[in-house]
């Protein structure tokens, strides 16, 4: 403190405008360095939900139009992600809680049975948070919750997606923190797009987004033909030159575009990805956490070099996620860059 005293304070002359960078002074005026621009660097703070009566299969009354093709069980959801969670803390990460009502829900409905997936709701950047606006009528207010609990830590809100704008975080995944990839579902549309990708370049200092086209539903849910709400099911980052996907839910010429930066391609087998195989979360590079029920994605992985440790979420496959959806990165290191 003495250092900017002296730095900043002329005796008996009126105070100055401090000139520094927001990014410089963001530990001395928000308490820590907040961003998780990347996906694979070493992985520090998250925020999660554990679930409550939202999750209770008896009060979700139409599990379709919650995009629900099984009722889950809710007292297996919470040892599965107080499960979940143990492994996070063993592995060194800092864990918050969204702390949400129970049961949670918005003004559209009487539960909202996905606001476990703490990644949606908005993403944190090198400088702060960006919160989503939900596309489905079921999932309005998770930002709300989101955007007070990580208020409530310290972590700035940079921006709010607005006006007709659509964005959801599982859309979201970093290549490193120069190169992002927002996947365009029925959950983000290109307004949504252009609004975060602006703060993106900004403030957190990104120099290309990649828009990835994602196939969509119409009435059948059945998978696949229900299409994916969100990138990270079917695309996820396991180092910054390794990556799991899932060719049938991307367009081929993001395939082209992630091999033109040397990046090692394990291709994830339909049943595996109807388990959320590609929806890992990294502890570290080539180090990741995995649902379980997926031995050959995790032996193609093993024989990249890859440390995997499995946690079984079979009851959150069911709404449709797996690890990458239960966790919310507040702080990640930078980790590779391409």
């Amino acid at each position: 403190m003495e250092e900017y005293l002296k730095k900043y304070h002329e005796a008996n002359k009126p105070a100055r405008p401090v000139v520094e960078s927001y990014h410089e002074e963001l530990d001395r005026l928000w308490g820590r360095k907040w961003g998780a621009q990347s996906e694979v660097g070493k992985l520090r703070s998250v925020l999660v939900h554990r679930p409550g009566l939202e999750l209770d299969g008896n009060l979700i009354d139409d599990p379709i139009w919650y995009g629900i093709l099984s009722k889950p069980d809710l007292k297996k959801a919470q040892e599965q992600h107080d499960a979940f969670v143990e492994i996070l803390k063993k592995e060194g990460v800092e864990v918050h809680y969204l702390n949400a009502p129970s049961p949670a829900h918005g003004p559209y409905s009487k539960v909202n049975p996905r606001i476990w997936a703490t990644r949606d709701p908005g993403v944190v950047i090198n400088g702060g948070a960006i919160i989503s606006r939900m596309a489905l009528p079921w999932r309005k207010k998770d930002e709300v919750f989101w955007a007070r609990r990580v208020a409530e830590l310290g972590c700035p809100i940079l921006y709010t997606v607005n006006g007709k704008g659509t964005f959801e975080g599982g859309n979201v995944v970093w290549i490193d923190p120069k190169h992002v990839c927002i996947g365009e579902s029925i959950r983000t549309n290109a307004e949504g797009i252009a609004q975060v990708s602006r703060i993106m370049r900004e403030v957190g200092g990104v120099e290309e987004v990649i828009v990835v086209p994602i196939p969509g539903y119409l009435e059948n849910l059945e998978w696949p033909a229900g299409g994916w709400a969100h990138l990270d099911t079917i695309f996820g980052m396991a180092d910054v030159d390794l990556a799991l996907v899932y060719p049938p839910g991307l367009p081929y010429s993001f395939i082209e575009k992630l091999l033109s930066y040397k990046i090692t391609l394990i291709e994830v087998p339909p049943e595996e990805a109807a388990k959320e195989a590609c929806n890992i979360v990294a502890l570290a590079p080539r180090k990741f956490i995995m649902n379980t029920g997926c031995p050959i994605t995790r032996k193609k992985a093993e024989r990249e070099g890859a440390d995997v440790i499995e946690a079984d979420l079979s009851e959150f496959v069911k709404s449709g996620g797996a690890p990458h959806c239960a966790t919310g990165p507040l702080i990640r290191d930078p980790g590779p860059f391409l």
